[in-house]
């Protein structure tokens, strides 16, 4: 009797043990399916790395952590102007910048855009007046 007793509870661990199984695949394919929000981007623009990590990309818009370093040219662009961001095809309207100002040879702060991003929607941040452009692409979540 004893032996029949301990049946349903081995049976019982088995089951919860294969559910767990599951349920732990289904997050870890959760959580690596697309491309991250949150993904930094890392630029060489000519003597220029330039990094982009979207902070927002959902409907109160997009913004962006920019980061310029060199260690040859001075860093004089006007982020605000050079800045352009493609929600799909559509351009948007232009960001502001929140930051180190013009000059210098390390420039970072953020680039925030008003409009709204659809979830889904892919997302590219292009930066010109570099020695070379620069574009990255996300896809929002």
């Amino acid at each position: 009797m004893p032996r029949l007793m301990r049946r349903p509870a081995v049976v019982m661990t088995v089951i919860l043990s294969l559910l767990l199984a599951v349920a732990l695949i289904w997050w870890l394919a959760a959580r690596s399916s697309g491309t991250s929000p949150t993904r930094t981007s890392t630029v060489q623009a000519g003597a220029v790395e330039v990094s982009m990590t979207p902070l927002a990309l959902d409907q109160s818009g997009a913004r962006f952590e920019v980061t310029l370093d060199t260690h040859t040219v001075p860093l004089a662009l006007d982020l605000a102007r050079s800045a352009t961001l493609r929600i799909d095809t559509r351009a948007a309207g232009r960001p502001v910048w929140t930051g180190t100002a013009a000059g210098g040879h390390h420039r970072e702060g953020t680039l925030a855009f008003v409009d709204a991003v659809p979830p889904g929607a892919k997302v590219e941040l292009r930066i010109t007046g570099l020695p070379e452009d620069v574009t990255s692409v996300w896809q929002a979540p």
